[in-house]
This record gives C-alpha cells, sequence and structure tokens, in this order.
C-alpha cells in the first residue's frame, strides 16, 4: 500500500506552522513510507496534530517508539507508575506533593534545555479536556529569528547561554524536585542560537525559565538581550494556538517552536494529557 492508497490528509494550520494530519491511526504500525512522509513534515511544519487517536497510555507508548528512542520524563510524581516513560500534565498538578496547584509550562519555554541532549520532540494526547480554554500556544523560532535584524544575529550567532533546572531570574513557578532528582538534574551551555539539522534553518534557542547566564557576557545586558529576544519573539504573528479537541495528538519539535500552556479555563474542570518525550542528540550551534 502507497501513501496515495490511503486516505490521508495533510492540511497546513498556519502560513508558518503546523500541520493537521487526518486518517492516520496512530495505534497501529506506520508502513516505512508514511512514517517517513510524517518525518519530513514534522521537518518542515514543526508542529503535527493527528486528530481521532483513541489510545490508551501502552498504545501511546507504542506509537510515539516507532519515532525514535523515548527519553524519560524529569520528574517521577508526573509520570504514570504502571509506565514511567508516560508522564502527564493535568490540572491538578501541584508545586510539590501535597502543595500548590500550578499550570506547569504557562510561560514560553522549550522542553529540557539544560540537558545535554534535550528532546527532539514532546507529544501530548489529550485525555479529558475543559469545556472550554487550556489552549497549548506555538511560536516559531525559524521565522522570528529570520526577521532580526542582520545586527543582532551577528551578536548573538556565537553566545552560549548556561541552562540550569531553574534559573535565579525564572519568571515561572518550577515543580519541587526530590533529592535523587536533583543529584541527576544537569546544568549545560546551550548555543544561543541553533541550526536544525533536518531543515538547516537558524533559531533563538531560549528557556528563560532555565537560562541562568550568557557566558562572557555582564548579566544585566545579558537578560536585557534576552528579554529582547523573548520579546520579539512571542509576537501573535509567530504563533499557532491549539485549540484542543478530544483525542487530539500533538507533536512539535523543541529546535523549532517554543510552546506555552494556558491557564484560562475553570479550575473546576478536569484537564488531563498524556505525556511522552523523543530523545534528541546535542544541539548545533548556528556559527
Amino acid at each position: 500500500m502507497t501513501i496515495e492508497d490511503m486516505t490521508i490528509e495533510i492540511n497546513k494550520l498556519t502560513e508558518h506552522t503546523g500541520s493537521e494530519i487526518t486518517g492516520v491511526d496512530l495505534g497501529k504500525p506506520l508502513e516505512p513510507e508514511l512514517l517517513a512522509k510524517i518525518k519530513e513534515e514534522f521537518a518542515k511544519r514543526s508542529v503535527l496534530v493527528f486528530r481521532n487517536q483513541s489510545l490508551n497510555p501502552q498504545e501511546f507508548l507504542s506509537a510515539l517508539q516507532q519515532f525514535g528512542e523515548i527519553m524519560p520524563q524529569g520528574v517521577s510524581r508526573f509520570t504514570l507508575p504502571e509506565l514511567p516513560l508516560v508522564g502527564f500534565v493535568s490540572s491538578e498538578d501541584t508545586d510539590k506533593p501535597g502543595g500548590v496547584r500550578m499550570v506547569r509550562g504557562e510561560q514560553f519555554h522549550t522542553d529540557h534545555s539544560n540537558f545535554p541532549a534535550p528532546p527532539i520532540a514532546t507529544v501530548l494526547k489529550a485525555v479529558e479536556l475543559p469545556s472550554k480554554g487550556g489552549d497549548t500556544r506555538f511560536v516559531n523560532m525559524h521565522a522570528s529569528y529570520d526577521d532580526l535584524p542582520d545586527e543582532i544575529k551577528k551578536k548573538i550567532d556565537g553566545l552560549r547561554a548556561l541552562h540550569v533546572f531553574k534559573s535565579s531570574r525564572s519568571p515561572r513557578k518550577k515543580a519541587e524536585l526530590s533529592e535523587e532528582e536533583k543529584k541527576r538534574m544537569p546544568e549545560m551551555t546551550q548555543p544561543l542560537v541553533i541550526r536544525h539539522p533536518g531543515n538547516g534553518r537558524k533559531a533563538p534557542y531560549l528557556n528563560t525559565a532555565h537560562i541562568e547566564k550568557i557566558i562572557d557576557m555582564d548579566d544585566e545586558e545579558a537578560f536585557d538581550l534576552i528579554g529582547k529576544l523573548m520579546d520579539h519573539c512571542t509576537q501573535s504573528k509567530y504563533e499557532y494556538r491549539h485549540v484542543w479537541k478530544a483525542n487530539d495528538l500533538v507533536m512539535w519539535d523543541n529546535r523549532s517552536v517554543m510552546h506555552s500552556a494556558t491557564a484560562d479555563y475553570d479550575p473546576s474542570e478536569k484537564r488531563f494529557l498524556y505525556r511522552i518525550m523523543l530523545a534528541g542528540s546535542p544541539l548545533t550551534p548556528a556559527a
């Protein structure tokens, strides 16, 4: 069976970001030709939305194993006890066991940027949704880089930043780690601008919750620069906003987009999604 024989549709979600894919059942093994097509689309469009994926946790894990190695979750209490490679994002998450509720990822960021090899992709699967709200926003970092003035590109292309689990200037609350998790949590210097190995495009690599400093730059100058880059990159013209539907599965490229959770839903309504990350490799500097 070829792709032409299948009832598959791929539709762009915005001019620069996202493709909606219908007619694919990720609960079944993917034909090599189809898998290659999906990976090609992922490199070009950065966010893939698969509709109508009725998958239990094991089926979700098996589906994603077709795309690559699964990266362990960072905080063990946000994982399924019977299947720890599958995490979850819930409206009932707290900053620590028995603590205050928190919306994880409420500011724009990229996942696990403090790791030597951050995840290539993060994948969420809708399980339970509020009646409205709780969207996930994405901004295209390639498009935002392309629009930067040449003098800013020259300034930032060779810089490196130190990423830690929680920056001393983090604008958002982070989950408290166990002592064992603290011992395992790495710190890493990353390029401030990276080059995507699949599409060759450059992108600022930003995470204000994790960046502690820019190497060999005064802190005030560094965070002024980071703030201006964040303001530029998070303009609405670079955004795709995903409004969740039942059984949506969304996969995004952490090298190409930043994402943000929205907390605009009724807190008495439950929001619950499964979460998986695909293991990555060290980032490629732009310069």
